[in-house]
């Protein structure tokens, strides 16, 4: 055995955390291997039987599944992507070898885990994190809890991902905790489940009670037999945990995914300091040092590539590109190369075929870039968008470089004194989706699965009046969210919404450097989305947000952020104090406007300030100096006497606060005559090309949802026009042989875009965002960027629409209002002498309690019981009871504050107040107990 001295990482208990953390992975994993084989085993018999396959088997050894194959494994592969709970996109078919996909159930397994698992053939041969992931990803599955699986993946991540092998006690005791959590729902389908924790407890203890010495005293303390085997098995248990540690690095760094060299550095100087180790794991070692050999043989390799690059490529000058154009995809490699950047960021070149030529496109450490011109030639393509490509990144580093003292000069167009010059936005492409529980109505599925949703993104709790739904959906309006698709099982009372579409995040502080906005933007949208994509709530102490939002993309299968820089205008000067005139929000007109000009106020010739930031929520547990701002209280004289005619008075009873609510509501039409649906991409049959077309046009239009069968889509898009007495399109496809294109012309159809939100603004900019990303794909933009205010969005749709030859969109606004009143009852007594007992007595004033706090009870429940039960929910202390001298009688005391709103929102503010007036009157009533 080696020196003892090898042993003194066991005095560290944050290492001993890791290895016991690990190790419960580890015993999870031997418990359900009979469960995953035979679910295994089920799900490949189950796709065996479909009809298409029949136990069929591949004629021509299809070796690569993301290359064409034949139509068996196409059949094959389109069954996986229908059993996989992301895109196919997301599929690692770089696992796979399909001629064996009819024959060998875990090749079929493969398709649902982490690249890396080519080579594997048996359940021993794949980690925790490979079974975990099929799980999660495989529909097989969806007994299983999904949450609970990926929180285990979580856990799994973070311990492979530890530089320093070391897990805090606190971190420890939430990782088990999450274990057992996932160990508890796999019980009624794996009852070795039953034990785990005991299990877990002896490892635990046989790893204390052999490493509890000074770290030099160990050999010393091996005095029988049987401590000598529970030693050596700790070691052994060790070992394992760090080769899976290696191969976990091994995988991520031959996948091609973003890895820092520096964990390569911290695994080889972990091994030094810890001779055993290096040692026993000989292997290991050895491929870790060619790995590094080959990251130092990394400028030499690029160097080659470019040598040869120039070799192949011979194009001609293009008078429009300056310079040599044969050059610029070989200068790209060589940037690439000075900056030493991974060799998977190095320039990818693809191209678009459209009807005139090729439009060149390269991704290129994470940005893409588009070609401005179509070429006949490919390579002249790639050239073109090859120099686009250089010009920027050198714009960009120019712009991150610090100036020095004399470089800076006064400038009154500064944004601040503060130097601020960039601020940042990150755009996610979500594909999530969360679930209710089974219930009794799709109106409580649905209210159960907005709850989720809540929950997921940590959104303000609704107030009284509000539902879980009503409140989501406000929150995803106010900032531009798709919104979230509900969609129900057949047969069943279980409500999903999907999250499918962009979602764009913004740093309101801004940086003096591009790279800190973009990290500052990474942080809001860790804060906002790690409900929704199943971590933990992001450290303050994390540095590499970017990193982080990544990496969790990633491992759910989705694609990589995108990063934006907008511009936030300013004052020449900060302006330190305005004045309201305070008889100007007296009037209701002057309320109605959520932001208050001051152009009156200043100075002469001086322009008010404008800073038109995005609308973004702060993040959770943060307060926002507009989420504190309280409207002007409004004088309401009917509500004052009918205080008064109650006999509400203070200390007792106090009128907090009266306002308004205004929901803004805006369609945006879209009047389209005489339209051409140009569909540019081929198929190998007219039908196929017919229905494409049809599937396109009426996604964009919202004749079709996301989930519409592609077969039925063209039946579907003429029954709407049928059932509006449209003419119907006409078909015109173009070929004679494959390749063929459909358009549908002569289309004269009115679609409307709905937004709403609390201000004009907020209404109008949705609804046309809403427009501008439904519309985009049928007038030939694969996407385009969001502007930041409605009327930049609204040039963006007009220019779209009159470059189609298409009239400018109809823009109809309506302000509906709701009047909202708290009052505060303190120390407030209720007695009660009409009823037959003291019981009953009691009950009388619980239901009075709750009908003046608007409650609503079932008529099977306790009345006593649920008035307990919403003090306690509220925090608050409970309603005292006391008999009083009357016969039979009683009396209630209780503290609140109660909010009151109108019942809905009204199209007056008239109205809205006499509805509350209403609605009071009807709390009230429970204040006497004759009139109840």
């Amino acid at each position: 055995m080696s020196s003892t001295q090898s042993y003194c990482r066991f005095s560290d208990e944050n290492y001993k955390n890791w290895l016991k953390t690990t190790e419960s992975l580890y015993i999870l994993r031997n418990r359900i291997q009979d469960f995953i084989e035979k679910e295994t085993e089920t799900y490949h018999n189950s796709l065996q039987n479909k009809s298409p396959l029949h136990r069929q088997t591949c004629a021509r050894s299809c070796k690569l599944a993301n290359k064409p194959v034949c139509q068996l494994c196409e059949h094959w592969k389109n069954e996986i992507i229908a059993n996989h709970n992301g895109k196919g996109n997301s599929i690692h078919w770089e696992n796979c070898r399909p001629h064996l996909w009819p024959t060998d159930k875990w090749e079929v397994a493969k398709a649902h885990m982490p690249r890396g698992h080519k080579e594997h053939r048996k359940f021993d041969q794949f980690d925790i994190a490979a079974i975990l992931n099929l799980m999660s990803s495989c529909k097989h599955f969806k007994s299983i809890p999904g949450q609970s699986v990926i929180n285990v993946i979580t856990v799994r991540n973070k311990l492979m991902h530890s530089p320093d092998f070391k897990v805090s006690n606190e971190d420890m005791k939430n990782h088990h905790k999450t274990v057992l959590q996932l160990a508890e729902k796999l019980q009624p389908h794996v009852p070795e489940m039953k034990d785990l924790e005991k299990k877990i407890t002896q490892f635990h203890n046989t790893l204390d009670k052999n490493f509890n010495q000074a770290p030099c005293e160990v050999d010393g303390q091996l005095k029988d037999l049987q401590t000598m085997k529970d030693f050596q098995k700790v070691l052994d248990r060790e070992q394992q945990a760090i080769k899976d540690r290696i191969e976990d690095f091994f995988s991520r760094f031959e996948g091609n995914q973003d890895e820092n060299v520096k964990d390569m550095k911290s695994l080889l100087d972990f091994l030094d300091q810890n001779k055993d180790l290096l040692e026993n794991l000989g292997p290991e070692v050895n491929k870790l040092k060619e790995m590094q050999a080959k990251v130092d043989q990394h400028e030499e390799q690029i160097s080659n590539l470019t040598g040869r690059v120039d070799q192949l490529e011979k194009v001609t000058h293009d008078p429009v590109i300056p310079g040599n154009l044969l050059r610029y995809k070989n200068h790209l490699y060589e940037y690439c190369q000075a900056k030493k950047w991974p060799e998977d960021t190095f320039p990818v070149f693809t191209e678009d075929q459209e009807s005139q030529g090729y439009r060149g496109k390269v991704t290129v450490s994470g940005q893409s870039f588009i070609g401005r011109r179509v070429f006949n030639d490919k390579k002249a393509a790639h050239q073109e968008v090859a120099y686009i490509a250089l010009e920027q990144l050198k714009l960009q580093e120019e712009s991150t470089d610090e100036p020095s003292s004399s470089d800076i000069q006064p400038d009154a167009s500064s944004s601040s004194s503060s130097g601020i010059t960039f601020f940042g936005k990150v755009t996610v492409d979500l594909n999530r989706e969360v679930e209710s529980d089974r219930c009794s109505s799709k109106e409580e599925a649905t209210e159960a699965a907005y709850k989720v949703l809540w929950e997921s993104f940590r959104i303000s709790a609704p107030l009284e009046g509000q539902t879980y739904k009503s409140v989501t959906v406000k929150y995803f309006n106010t900032n531009g969210f798709p919104k979230p698709i509900e969609d129900f099982d057949a047969n069943t009372t279980i409500c999903k919404l999907k999250l499918i579409g962009l979602f764009t995040f913004y740093d309101k502080d801004g940086s003096t450097k591009k790279k800190l906005a973009e990290q500052q933007a990474a942080k809001i949208a860790l804060q906002h989305l790690s409900g929704i994509l199943n971590f933990t709530p992001i450290s303050d102490t994390e540095k590499n947000f970017k990193g982080v939002l990544k990496e969790h993309l990633e491992m759910l299968g989705l694609k990589n952020p995108v990063y934006e820089e907008y511009k936030a205008e300013a004052s020449e000067e900060p302006v330190t104090s305005v004045s309201i005139n305070q008889e100007a929000v007296k009037e209701h007109l002057d309320l109605k406007s959520e932001s208050i000009s001051t152009s009156a106020q200043l100075p002469s010739g001086q322009e008010p300030v404008r800073v038109p930031v995005p609308v973004q929520p702060d993040p959770p547990d943060s307060s926002s100096p507009a989420s504190q701002m309280k409207k002007p209280r409004i004088d309401c004289p009917e509500i004052d006497e009918l205080v008064n005619v109650y006999n509400l008075k203070p200390p007792h009873m106090n009128v907090e606060n009266m306002k308004y609510d205004q929901n803004v509501k805006c369609t945006v039409t879209v009047n389209m005559e005489k339209y051409t649906c140009a569909n540019k991409q081929s198929y190998d049959s007219k039908k196929e090309a017919i229905r494409k077309a049809y599937l396109l046009f009426g996604r964009a239009v919202g004749i079709l949802d996301p989930s519409s069968d592609e077969k039925t889509c063209s039946a579907l898009v003429k029954q709407h026009f049928s059932q509006k007495s449209l003419i119907l399109p006409q078909e015109d496809v173009e070929g004679s042989v494959k390749p063929f294109y459909c358009s549908l012309k002569n289309i004269t159809y009115d679609v409307k875009y709905d937004g709403q939100g609390s201000s004009e603004g907020e209404a109008k900019l949705q609804a046309l965002q809403n427009a501008l990303h439904a519309l985009s794909p049928l007038f030939d933009y694969a996407s385009l960027p969001g502007a930041d205010s409605p009327e930049e969005v609204q040039n963006q749709l007009s220019a779209m629409l009159n470059g189609a030859g298409q009239k400018e969109p109809v823009i109809d606004l309506k302000s509906e209002e709701r009047a909202c009143i708290q009052l505060s009852f303190c120390d407030y007594t209720l007695k009660c002498t009409c009823q037959s007992s003291k019981r009953a007595a009691r009950n009388h004033l619980s239901e009075r309690i709750l009908g003046l706090l608007g409650v609503k009870t079932d008529n099977n429940a306790s009345l006593r019981n649920s008035l307990d039960v919403w003090f306690r929910k509220q925090n608050l202390p409970q309603p005292v009871f006391e008999d009083i001298e009357e016969a039979l009688g009683a009396k209630a005391t209780f503290s609140v504050q109660l909010s009151c709103c109108s019942p809905g929102w009204e199209d007056s503010w008239k109205t809205a107040k006499s509805k509350l007036l209403q609605e009071l009157k009807l709390r009230f009533r429970f204040l006497n107990e004759k009139n109840n």
